[in-house]
């Protein structure tokens, strides 16, 4: 067994033996390491900072976790709502548990908010005690999010599917086994916080073991299991991460935990990065963060919304489609105007008539050459294409691509311009209104 095995010994995972994807591997498990020594760092300097703002710096991150994970689940929550309701229901929140159901049993929209609320505390309260949950009190938890519900805290009786997947989760019969496994395993690892993170949250997904509450119920684990070892909060952002995380779990579902794990540990250093900024702590609670940006932001996304839907028309002339993965949100952008790829985000799948996704749009940075010809840095994220690749030896689903021809090698939408989007193909710099570029783009990713 070598090394990398037994990371893994007693899991359903595997790292391919190939040369890339151990390589990758090892640099992901650095970059995590690395990660926690910074965030020790930075969260102790929050601590002292925040220690008369402690409460509504708590609850402004609890409302930005629950905020993002139901609206990845598809309940419609902003983070303000979130918080402002906690704040509404802060007596509630520190009563009894059952207090807080009975409180709100009959408001089954505050209840999406509160119930994983409170979860999110309980979780918190079990890392700052070092503990994991056993397989009965991840149960409790579940009966906490999906209080009202007729299977809150109960595993699945039937067999269920996930939407827009093929994916078979564990049989019914089969949950209560395969769920002590997990906590078993869970128990006693000793890997790197963020491979343990990465493992229990793919691994509850993969068994499926609620009629409902899974995603939300593999968030906060997997956020408990940082806690306990000085990492922030995993903020999946259902804006940004969309796309890629979905894309990681479906390769998780295979045996393949290196996508996911990658995510995560991408996601962390993101979060380290913003945490890292001067007078965060008020920034936070003040929901004042980045507001240097958000000029910039508020003007570009109406633009990058433009030019989705011209290239989504110009697509289905061709029996194509776009398929929308995420954009940047206004922490992402900022970072990418910094230059910074951990702002870097999943945009557009092409997908051909057969259904198969062939191309991957993308948001990074500007490269080097645009800013040359563009005789300044646009302040802007550039969209770049990659391909899907099917080698065996493959590590990513998608590869960079340089075309060099009619499609550009990186496009940037510069909103209030004549000709907003910028296409640049080697060192050949067009400017184009929205239409044509849109059919510029669909014409050469389809040919």
């Amino acid at each position: 067994m070598n090394s990398n095995e037994a990371h893994f010994t007693g899991t359903p995972y595997l790292i391919s033996t190939e040369h890339a994807s151990l390589r990758r591997f090892d640099a992901v498990k650095a970059k995590a390491e690395a990660s926690k020594e910074k965030s020790v760092s930075v969260q102790s300097r929050i601590a002292v900072e925040g220690r008369e703002l402690f409460e509504p710096y708590t609850r402004a991150i609890r409302s930005r976790l629950v905020s993002e994970s139901n609206r990845i689940e598809g309940y419609e929550w902003s983070y303000s709502e979130v918080n402002e309701v906690a704040l509404t229901y802060k007596e509630l929140l520190d009563a009894p548990i059952g207090s807080l159901i009975q409180g709100v049993r009959q408001d089954a929209r505050v209840y999406q908010a509160l119930g994983l609320y409170k979860a999110h505390e309980i979780a918190d309260d079990w890392a700052k005690s070092s503990e994991r949950p056993r397989e009965f009190e991840v149960r409790q938890l579940h009966k906490l999010i999906t209080s009202g519900e007729i299977f809150a805290g109960r595993y699945k009786q039937t067999e269920n599917e996930i939407g827009g997947t093929s994916l078979r989760t564990a049989a019914p019969w089969d949950v209560p086994l395969k769920m002590q496994e997990l906590c078993d395993w869970w128990q006693e690892c000793t890997v790197d916080p963020a491979l343990e993170a990465t493992i229990v949250h793919a691994w509850l997904t993969h068994i499926h073991p609620f009629d409902d509450g899974n995603g939300r119920m593999a968030r906060i684990l997997a956020n408990l299991a940082l806690a306990r070892n000085g990492f922030p909060p995993l903020l999946v952002q259902s804006q940004v991460d969309r796309g890629q995380y979905y894309d990681a779990l479906a390769a998780s579902d295979d045996g393949d935990i290196l996508p996911l794990y990658d995510l995560f540990v991408t996601i962390l250093n993101r979060t380290v990065r913003v945490m890292s900024q001067p007078d965060y702590v008020r920034d936070v609670i003040h929901d004042r963060l980045l507001t240097t940006s958000r000029t910039r932001y508020d003007l570009w996304r109406p633009q990058c919304e433009e030019f989705i839907r011209a290239l989504s028309r110009e697509l289905k002339r061709f029996g194509w489609t776009a398929l929308l993965q995420g954009s940047p949100d206004l922490t992402s952008f900022a970072l990418l105007e910094e230059k910074n790829p951990e702002g870097n985000c999943w945009f557009l799948k092409v997908v051909d008539p057969d259904g198969v996704p062939q191309w991957l749009l993308w948001f990074g940075f500007n490269g080097d050459k645009m800013c040359d010809l563009m005789n300044e840095e646009s302040r802007f994220p550039s969209i770049f294409v990659s391909v899907r690749d099917d080698s065996p030896d493959r590590v990513h689903p998608y590869r960079p691509v340089q075309f060099g021809g009619v499609f550009p090698d990186e496009i940037v939408l510069r909103p209030m311009e004549k000709k907003p989007v910028f296409y640049r193909s080697g060192y050949e710099l067009d400017e184009l209104d929205v239409p044509t570029a849109a059919r510029y783009a669909a014409e050469a990713l389809t040919a």
